[in-house]
């Protein structure tokens, strides 16, 4: 979120040089960026409970640099209405009335800000301002509210991470990526010094081994955590970030990694960007890494795809392998693992197997597992093999005269049979 008010700001304070141009221009006098700095300080200053002159030097330090400062000694009953009576151009007031709303919410909806904020008082100021977002802000406050009351605690996702099939490797490596976190976020409490490491991620692994499943895990972690602000999960692959034309790539990378913004971005086949120093890709990867860079606190890379295809990819460039250095390797379900997943899909979809069905599963996967396919995918298989089941399932029933309750959601030999007929056509 902390994106959309640097982006808000840029706006204003651009505006602001506008207007300021026309004012030297007219003999004027009026500083006006300072004017709204002046009433950016008053904003945080009445929207906060305590630790204003706090939320104002962070604002300094992260907002607007080594430029401008806010003053924090304003007085809060006149900046309002000084700014009312400036005869300043609409679009000023129209911008400064956007970037209050932009941080508001940021400072209502993060985790370290919102118990010191007063939202009665942003809701007032966003009236005085009379602007159509008063509702908005009511809207968002309480739907905020709501999804907080929901959100899953650190418990709940670690008790995720545990109870999925397999992947015990991966879950050693996750855990103690979260146990990490949490002594260094203790440490800093004290005041000790806290080693910035990367935390950007390479996935190593055949297809439908759960690469993505702990990606979306882990943003949600990390949002827990504190060292996300968003924690949402945006996934990609070559399609989406590569264009066909010069400049066009970096546009289209830009566009994901914004979206990622608070959050983790996810290339799948990651790969498939590295294919030649004439191959737009590589455009990608430049502006994947100067964003990596600008922005190291904001966002999480992922890079994913196979074994040795991966490795390729992070030697092909220095930048690339110096920013990964946490690898998580995700092995191949076993047949006992396959047989498990097949059981739970059949499980969240109100289905069984009778003894035959299973026997016949069992059968499948250990020849699957000693003669594996190249196209081998793992869970993905299972889904596959479900779906065909399922419709196998549908075609025998569809003939019977009676369909009883246990027919309904009832797998047996024949359909599982018919299923693997079908999937080694494809």
């Amino acid at each position: 979120m902390d994106i959309d008010v640097k982006q808000s700001l840029a706006k204003l304070l651009l505006a602001c040089s506008k207007e300021q141009e026309l004012i030297d221009k007219d003999g004027g006098h009026l500083n006006v960026k300072q004017v709204i700095l002046n009433n950016i300080a008053g904003f945080i200053e009445i929207i906060s409970l305590d630790h204003a002159d706090l939320r104002m030097g962070y604002f300094n330090k992260v907002f607007l640099g080594s430029k401008e400062k806010l003053n924090d000694s304003v007085s809060v009953h006149s900046w309002f209405s000084d700014f009312e009576t400036l005869n300043l151009m609409p679009i000023v007031k129209v911008l400064y009335a956007q970037f209050v709303y932009e941080l508001g919410r940021y400072y209502l909806f993060n985790r370290n800000d919102k118990k010191d904020i007063i939202k009665d008082h942003f809701i007032q100021y966003i009236k005085l301002l009379d602007i159509k977002q008063e509702d908005k802000v009511k809207e968002e406050v309480v739907q905020d509210e709501i999804e907080v009351e929901s959100e899953e605690s650190l418990e709940d996702l670690q008790k995720q991470l545990d109870s999925m099939i397999g992947l015990d490797g991966v879950k050693q490596q996750v855990h103690s990526i979260i146990n990490e976190l949490k002594i260094d976020a203790l440490r800093k409490s004290k005041g000790l010094k806290v080693t910035n490491t990367s935390k950007h991620l390479v996935f190593k692994g055949n297809p439908g081994t759960g690469k993505t499943t702990i990606a979306r895990l882990l943003s949600k972690i990390y949002k827990e955590l504190g060292i996300l602000e968003k924690g949402q999960l945006v996934e990609v692959d070559r399609s989406e970030i590569v264009a066909g034309y010069v400049g066009q790539t970096a546009l289209k990378t830009k566009e994901k990694i914004d979206e990622a913004m608070g959050g983790i971005l996810f290339i799948d086949e990651a790969y498939t960007l590295a294919k030649g120093e004439n191959d737009f890709g590589q455009e990608a990867i430049d502006t994947l890494l100067k964003a990596m860079e600008d922005h190291r606190d904001e966002f999480i890379v992922i890079v994913a795809g196979y074994d040795g295809p991966m490795e390729s990819f992070l030697q092909s460039n220095p930048g690339l392998k110096s920013r990964f250095n946490e690898y998580i390797h995700f092995d191949d379900y076993s047949e006992e693992e396959l047989f498990l997943i097949f059981g739970l899909l059949c499980e969240q979809n109100d289905f069984r197997m009778d003894l035959e069905a299973q026997d016949t599963l069992k059968s499948y996967l250990n020849e699957l597992c000693n003669h594996k396919p190249d196209n081998f995918a793992n869970g993905r298989e299972m889904r596959n093999l479900f779906d065909k089941s399922k419709k196998a399932h549908s075609n025998r029933l569809a003939s019977l005269n009676e369909i009883s309750d246990k027919d309904l959601i009832t797998f047996k030999k024949d359909d599982v049979l018919n299923a693997i007929e079908e999937m080694k056509l494809v």
